[in-house]
């Protein structure tokens, strides 16, 4: 089972994301879309940071993740937020009202290893959007599995812990599995217990994307590189897709 004992360090270990710029970014899209309110739902939604910071815009919020263990991670951190945390399959997940927003970042689509399974996402989400409303995500480009990432092996520790990332990206396959090895301090100052997780994530091209939201029943509005903003380039890591049920503009 993945995040896991992950869970416990993954604040840390992420803490040079800068999650208040990629929420500019996402709700300066979502603004322009005409969506600065409503219900926002974001699919993997893990510790709640992203959550969080939508939350404290004034939308009405849904965390779906499928680790019990990063959403009691987000559940410690919601205070008085009006945010909704499920466990439940991205593939098969079900709201209690539509979402004007469905959100699925920090490449969660990119786990869904076999297309059958990231189709039965994309028509879990068109089944839970309301009329009219969007879906953003992005996806790791191979750019990135070959370039960034690649057959490399890093190093991390923070207060209490250390990582050891080992990265493999078959070109064939377009599949990238890492192998985390965690020490992890719990209780007695200097000892610390060792674990792993292996996490795979599968690269998937534009034109796939494309046909399986259209199979979906999704129309792709938009596709962006950093920022949001403009068309991708050459070299992005991550690609941004707007997407929203077939028929309705925006």
């Amino acid at each position: 089972m993945m995040y896991e004992e992950f869970a416990v360090i993954y604040d840390s270990v992420m803490s040079e994301i800068p999650y208040g710029k990629w929420f500019d970014d996402l709700h300066g899209c979502l603004k322009r879309l005409g969506k600065d309110g409503g219900h926002v739902c974001e699919i993997g939604c893990g510790t709640g940071e992203m959550a969080a910071r939508f939350a404290n815009a004034g939308y009405e919020v849904t965390g779906i993740d499928l680790s019990p263990d990063m959403l009691a991670r987000a559940e410690q951190k919601k205070g008085n937020r009006k945010i909704l945390y499920l466990n439940q399959d991205m593939a098969d997940f079900a709201l209690h009202k539509p979402a004007d927003v469905v959100l699925c970042i920090c490449d969660t689509i990119n786990y869904q290893i076999r297309e059958e399974d990231l189709l039965a996402t994309f028509e879990c989400v068109c089944k839970n959007l309301a009329d009219g409303g969007i879906f953003i995500f992005d996806v790791k480009t191979e750019y990135c599995y070959e370039h960034i990432l690649g057959d490399s092996v890093r190093f991390q520790e923070g207060d209490g812990y250390a990582v050891v990332w080992e990265n493999a990206y078959d070109r064939e396959k377009k599949i990238n599995e890492y192998l985390l090895t965690m020490f992890i301090c719990r209780e007695e100052p200097g000892l610390y217990e060792r674990h792993e997780e292996y996490h795979s994530q599968r690269m998937y091209s534009r034109n796939q994307i494309y046909q399986l939201l259209r199979e979906a029943g999704m129309t792709l509005h938009a596709c962006y590189g950093g920022g949001l903003e403009k068309e991708p380039g050459a070299e992005e890591e991550r690609i941004y897709f707007v997407a929203g049920k077939e028929g309705q503009g925006i």
